[in-house]
Formats: structure tokens, C-alpha cells, sequence
């Protein structure tokens, strides 16, 4: 991002701002003059080919079986509301779905789990992930930030890239402990590369929300590709989806900053219509657009996901929790992005108005794949600020960014009946963070120990839908060898492939 583009939100296309246009914003013309277009170009037909050839490859390896488990003497964080905080109790798992929480709990048959040194949580939930940039974020260096590294590699995606890419960045999720995310795709390049992120839900064995979005360079008056959205909604998320309902379907959209209003009433109606999920990025370095017009259209609901929002006013959080609709928060993004400032009064007002505030990473080239630190960071911002307006606000406390890292998540992507709680009822999708650690001890209150203390190091087993995918701190339910050589691999070829200020000066990176 152009660090002289102070007080301006910058566009997802190019990283260059945004002015206002009836009431919200525009597209400006780049620091060259040329209309913000961003840079895009497929790969020539032969490296597609051939890369795509190469995301057709098996699994890594086949998901391991749903067993019966019985967890057993743990320290319960439920966030479930009845049940609250419990020392020393047990969790029962049958065909992936949590069938009982009680102390001294007999399951004759299970597979027991000794929890008796743990804490025992819901898995985290991740509500805004561009997981397709994951192959890129180590190029970041002093102006040569994110959106202009993006920018490098967009028209050098291929399928295998993505599919890459995807992997990575689901089972670096998985070992942390976030079982849930939505992955915010806005680079729909082809059906092939679709096809690849669709190969890699399938293949990473999480629970996750794919919302079908624009390819980066799109120009502002050009609609996205409604048609392959409708057959990759048929394809992968019909009756017969192979997905079963781990994997739910929706639109993310350039809104309002960018499209005109008629543009962006054709792509909101064809996603209300269909009754799906809606995503779209409100800004961070300045006002974006107001959300009163969205309310008035029909738009503003528990449907439509607002993220970042980072200098929404009064009316805006007002509609907001009128409606439902959920914010997602990316607190180390809006740290490094929103060079307005206003980060955490945003997140106060946004917590004390009542919005379903929950958080997400944005991107790994932005923030950790750690929600530990998300929420922590979202303890330390969440303090009214004397001589401000939120001198008189309610701080936020462990409780409120634990909820924010599962329950909140969960409503926000319309799963709260399937996760982000421990419930009798409800999918098995639990945490087991060992308090032993180094930096865990002495223990003492749970609800500390996992909003502040505890980091992605300190979980031990993850449980996704009832499968074991994590086990005494090392993933066991993907091959993270090889999703770490095809992740080299692929991020080795595309540096080589877009040269410049990302190229690869040596085979130093190959070996990687």
C-alpha cells in the first residue's frame, strides 16, 4: 500500500484509494493516471495446463475415520451459556457429534483421551480468509507491502497454485485450532482454479464457508462471473454435494466503494435470491460507504458479513445491529492497514452497540494463524479510551474475545446450531490446549489462560467434525510434508514466473 495515501480506504483490486460517490466511494485514478484496473493476465495455456494436471493429483492422504472418543477430566471452556466453565468434567463423541458432557461420563469402547492436564475448548472460527495469497506472504519487505506483492503474483496463479496455497493454509489452520473459516475468495480466475479450491476442501477435512468473488484486476464496471458462480453452486454444493455440510456456498462482493449502485443491486439480488451467504470488505483507512442504504435495500441481515469497518460511524453500527448483520474483525490487519487509526475505539463501539462482532485473519501475509493472538490482541484493544468517545464504554474481557473466536463465528457464517460451542448436540469440533506448558504456567483461570496466555504452540488435538486431525501437537489427519513441499513448490514458480521485485534470486528458495 502507498504510504502516502493517508485518510484513504485502499481498493482490494490495486491497493490504491477510494473517494466518495453518492453518499459512499469511488475508484480514483492510480498514481500513474491509469483507471484502477489492477494488473491480470491467465498464465499461458501451457504452464495452466500443465499445473493443472498437477491439482488433479490424488489427496494427500485420506481423512481419518470418525471413532468414538471419550475426553476425558478436562477443563471445559464451553462458551455454551447453561453449561459455562466446568473443572474436571468429560466429553462423550459418537459418529462425529458431541453426545454428552458431564463428569465421570463411561463410554465402554471409546477411545479415552486423557484431558485431565487440558483445557478443553470449541474449535476457533475464523470469519474472513483470503487463504489463496498464503503461497506469498514471506515476499513482504519495506515498500513492498501487501497489496503490491498481490499484485505480483495475480496474473501467475494457476490451479495448482491455488490448490496449494489452499492446503497450506487450512492445515496451518487446523494445527491452531481453528476448525472453521471463510475463505474470501476475490481472485475467481477460471473454472479450473475454482475446481482446485474446491479439490482442497474437500481434501483438508475442515468445516469452511466459499465465497465466490470477483478475479483481482475486474474492471469496475464489469460484473462478476454470475454464471460460473450458478455451476459451481450446482456442481459442488447441490444434493449430492461431496461436501455433505461441511462446506456451505456463498458471493463476496466489491460493494459499493467500487461498483455502481445498479452493479451492485444485480450482484446482491442474485445471492439473495438463492438464499446465500454475502461478504464485502467496508474499509480501513478511512469512511467507506454507509450501511443505511444497504438496510433500506434489504441487504443489511445476518447474511451479509461486514469486514474490517474500521471507521463505520453511529448510523452504521446502528443498522448493523438493527439487522444482525455480523462484523468480522481482523485486528492485526486493521493495525497494519488502517492507516487512519481508530482500530480499537471501532472495535469498543462496535462490541458495546451489540454487532456480532467475531475476528478473522484477512490474510497470513498480514496476520499470524493464530487465534490465540487475534483474541489476546482483541483483550488489549477492547478498553475504553479516556478523552474519547468510548471513555464510558464497557471494556472487553477474555469472555467476550473467546466468543468472538468461536460462537460469534459461528453465527456470523449461519453454523451456530453445527459449532463454535461445546453442546450435547452439536458437531464435534473441539480443541484440547495443554495448560502445562512453559508459558501456560501456574494455572488459573481458564477464561485468561485462553483469551491471553495461550498461543497456537499449546494445542495439543483437534478434533474437525469428530475426526482427529491434530494428536500430542503434531498434525495426523493431513500430510503436512507434502503440503509443505507443494506449497514451496508452487510459490518457487510463481516467483520465477513474475520476476521483478519478487523474483528468486537463487535456488536457496527451491529447497524450501
Amino acid at each position: 500500500m502507498n504510504g502516502n495515501h493517508d485518510n484513504d480506504t485502499p481498493c482490494d483490486c490495486c491497493g490504491e484509494p477510494i473517494e466518495p460517490r453518492f453518499g459512499r466511494r469511488s475508484l480514483l485514478l492510480g498514481a500513474s493516471g491509469i483507471a484502477c484496473t489492477g494488473v491480470f493476465g491467465l498464465a499461458a495455456p501451457a504452464i495452466m495446463e500443465a499445473d493443472s494436471a498437477r491439482a488433479q493429483q490424488p489427496a494427500p492422504q485420506a481423512l481419518p475415520d470418525r471413532k468414538e472418543y471419550l475426553i476425558k477430566g478436562g477443563s471445559l471452556v464451553t462458551v455454551d451459556d447453561k453449561l459455562g466453565n466446568i473443572e474436571g468434567a468429560d466429553i462423550h463423541v459418537r459418529n462425529g457429534e458431541i453426545v454428552a458432557i458431564g463428569a465421570g461420563l463411561q463410554a465402554p469402547g471409546a477411545e479415552v483421551i486423557d484431558a485431565s492436564r487440558m483445557i478443553v475448548m470449541p474449535g476457533m472460527i475464523d470469519t474472513h480468509f483470503h487463504i489463496w495469497t498464503s503461497i506469498m506472504r514471506n515476499m513482504l519487505a519495506p515498500g513492498l507491502e501487501y497489496f503490491a506483492v498481490k499484485r505480483a503474483f495475480v496474473p501467475q496463479m494457476t490451479p495448482a497454485a491455488f490448490y496449494a496455497s489452499d492446503m497450506l493454509a487450512m492445515a496451518e489452520s487446523l494445527n491452531a485450532g481453528v476448525t472453521t473459516l471463510h475463505n474470501y475468495c476475490h481472485h475467481v480466475m477460471s473454472t479450473d482454479t475454482v475446481e482446485a479450491e474446491m479439490r482442497a476442501h474437500r481434501d483438508s477435512g475442515m468445516r469452511a464457508l466459499f465465497t465466490f468473488g470477483h478475479h483481482d484486476a475486474l474492471e469496475k464496471d464489469k460484473l462478476i462471473d454470475l454464471d460460473l458462480a450458478g455451476r459451481v453452486q450446482k456442481q459442488w454444493f447441490g444434493t449430492d454435494s461431496q461436501f455433505g455440510d461441511m462446506v456451505t456456498f456463498g458471493l463476496n462482493s466489491r460493494g459499493p466503494a467500487v461498483l455502481s449502485e445498479k452493479l451492485f443491486r444485480t450482484e446482491m439480488d442474485w445471492a439473495f435470491e438463492r438464499n446465500l451467504p454475502v461478504a464485502m470488505h467496508a474499509g480501513q483507512g478511512g469512511y467507506s460507504y454507509s450501511m443505511v442504504p444497504l438496510k433500506t435495500w434489504g441487504y443489511l441481515g445476518p447474511k451479509t458479513i461486514v469486514v474490517h469497518f474500521v471507521h463505520a460511524k453511529p448510523e452504521d453500527r446502528a443498522a448493523m445491529a438493527e439487522t444482525g448483520a455480523p462484523l468480522s474483525y481482523s485486528v492485526h490487519s486493521e493495525l497494519r492497514l488502517g492507516n487512519s487509526g481508530y482500530q480499537a475505539q471501532q472495535l469498543v463501539h462496535m462490541f458495546n452497540s451489540g454487532v456480532n462482532v467475531s475476528l478473522s485473519f484477512d490474510a497470513n501475509a498480514l496476520a499470524p494463524i493464530d487465534m490465540f493472538e487475534s483474541m489476546s490482541t482483541a483483550w488489549y484493544m477492547g478498553i475504553p479510551f479516556k478523552g474519547t468517545d468510548t471513555e464510558k464504554s464497557r471494556p472487553i474481557n477474555f469472555s467476550d474475545v473467546i466468543k468472538m473466536g468461536t460462537i460469534n463465528g459461528a453465527k456470523a457464517l449461519g453454523i451456530a446450531d453445527k459449532t463454535g460451542s461445546l453442546t450435547v448436540g452439536k458437531r464435534a469440533d473441539i480443541v484440547l490446549v495443554r495448560s502445562d506448558d512453559l508459558n501456560m504456567l501456574p494455572y488459573g483461570r481458564p477464561e485468561g489462560m485462553i483469551g491471553r496466555t495461550a498461543r497456537a504452540a499449546n494445542v495439543d488435538t483437534v478434533f474437525a467434525d469428530g475426526r482427529v486431525m491434530k494428536r500430542g501437537g503434531k498434525l495426523v489427519g493431513l500430510d503436512a510434508g507434502r503440503i509443505k513441499e507443494d506449497a514451496a513448490r508452487e510459490a518457487y514458480d510463481l516467483r520465477r514466473r513474475a520476476g521483478g521485485d519478487v523474483a528468486v534470486a537463487g535456488d536457496w528458495a527451491r529447497l524450501f
